[in-house]
């Protein structure tokens, strides 16, 4: 039995179904890169707040796992959210304007599908865009199937899934670990991240202002500059802000000397960023931008000085390789393809990319759409036993497209 927020009470304790265990975490990406899982469920009776691990990432009657993505401008590309295990649609809520609600509570109701899995066990998907809930009322679905993508409608203080599980309409947690005793309630519990660590780090030759801020991030970003004496801005975003120590931000020339270096500081909630206006005198070379938090670097960020304008070139993105999770899948199981790609460095010019994911099962195309996350996933319907199944991926900056990446396995 899974430990649960409320404990059922008595004999109805004893005879509730155990949960059945989720089989992936049901929304596009990879968590730890570019999800980020910023509260759980909150498992501190009363006042109060512990999380699974013992920690304090969760508030006060938080019944669910927020993971939230980098910002609008992935949201208007689309993160999918997908059914986490097979079941009838119970109720959906699509009629809430709103999906790019961020700040102070805007709206107290939000998009959502509840579905129920039966014995008792239900998931809910909150927060979604409203055009894009696509499933219907009394609707079966397989697990893995997309239901919807991932927006910020109803009180939301930054795009995300709000992801709850319940049996007999409590919720429960299901991460184990030393402060949620028993086992996992995945099949394979999702590897997460304590340590601090930068989801992004962008250039532009604009300032980081308005709607080039984050969370809209509209920004004209680049990986080339003119020489001269320019200025070069920089925007790092830092997660799990609680294990932090004291950064810097260090900008080396071609030849490995100091240009510029200063401390940087980032503030937020559990996940924060900061900007700096960099006055620099641009020679031509490889230029290398560094954050560091108590002396150890944990990203970097290259860009070029070229001579004149004529000379700045978007460039296309660079090779990502993709797998398959689980390696060898068996007909009756969802597969996820994900994409290994630095967050930093996906792109040469620090455009956000998109992928095309195309998925084929045998000779038929069982899947086909663009995203903004490393990972898509396909239903555990759609694969026959002894086909042979391929994920093939194309990043693309919105103009040029990188190389594509395939993977492929048979079918057990």
């Amino acid at each position: 039995m899974f430990v649960v927020a409320l404990a059922l009470a008595g004999a109805a304790a004893a005879e509730a179904p155990a949960p059945r265990l989720l089989s992936f975490y049901p929304q596009a990406g990879v968590l730890g890169q570019d999800l980020y899982l910023t509260n759980y469920l909150d498992l501190q009776e009363g006042p109060g707040v512990r999380d699974w691990a013992c920690g304090s990432h969760s508030y006060d009657g938080h019944t669910g796992l927020d993971s939230i993505v980098r910002s609008f401008r992935e949201v208007k590309i689309g993160v999918p959210v997908f059914a986490a295990l097979e079941g009838r649609v119970a109720s959906i809520q699509h009629a809430v304007g709103g999906d790019f609600n961020w700040g102070r509570t805007v709206s107290r109701f939000d998009n959502h599908v509840v579905l129920d899995h039966g014995g008792g066990q239900e998931s809910v998907y909150g927060h979604l865009a409203r055009a894009s809930i696509k499933v219907k009322k009394g609707q079966w679905v397989a697990a893995g199937t997309q239901i919807a993508r991932t927006a910020s409608s109803g009180n939301s203080s930054w795009p995300h899934l709000h992801f709850t599980v319940r049996q007999d309409f409590y919720p429960y947690e299901p991460f184990a670990g030393p402060c949620r005793a028993g086992a996992s309630g995945f099949a394979s519990q999702p590897v997460t991240r304590r340590d601090a660590y930068v989801g992004e780090l962008a250039l532009s030759a604009k300032p980081f202002t308005g709607r080039a801020d984050l969370p809209y991030d509209e920004a004209v970003r680049t990986g080339t500059f003119v020489r001269g004496a320019r200025a070069v801005n920089v925007r790092v975003e830092l997660r799990n802000l609680d294990a932090a120590g004291s950064g810097r931000l260090v900008v080396r020339r071609p030849d490995g000397s100091i240009a510029n270096e200063g401390a940087m500081q980032i503030a937020g909630y559990r996940a924060g960023w900061a900007k700096r206006r960099l006055p620099l005198d641009l020679t031509p070379g490889r230029w290398l931008v560094a954050y560091a938090l108590d002396g150890n670097v944990i990203a970097e960020a290259p860009f070029d000085v070229v001579m004149s304008a004529q000379d700045v070139r978007n460039r296309p993105p660079n090779a990502v390789v993709a797998s398959l999770d689980p390696a060898a899948p068996r007909a009756g199981e969802v597969v996820v393809c994900k994409v290994a790609s630095s967050l930093v460095t996906e792109d040469p010019d620090y455009q956000i990319v998109r992928y095309l994911y195309r998925w084929t099962a045998g000779t038929r195309v069982v899947r086909r759409v663009t995203s903004a996350a490393l990972s898509d996933a396909i239903p555990n319907n759609v694969v026959r036993a002894g086909e042979t199944l391929t994920c093939e991926v194309t990043p693309s900056d919105g103009k040029l497209h990188g190389p594509v990446a395939s993977v492929a396995a048979q079918s057990g």
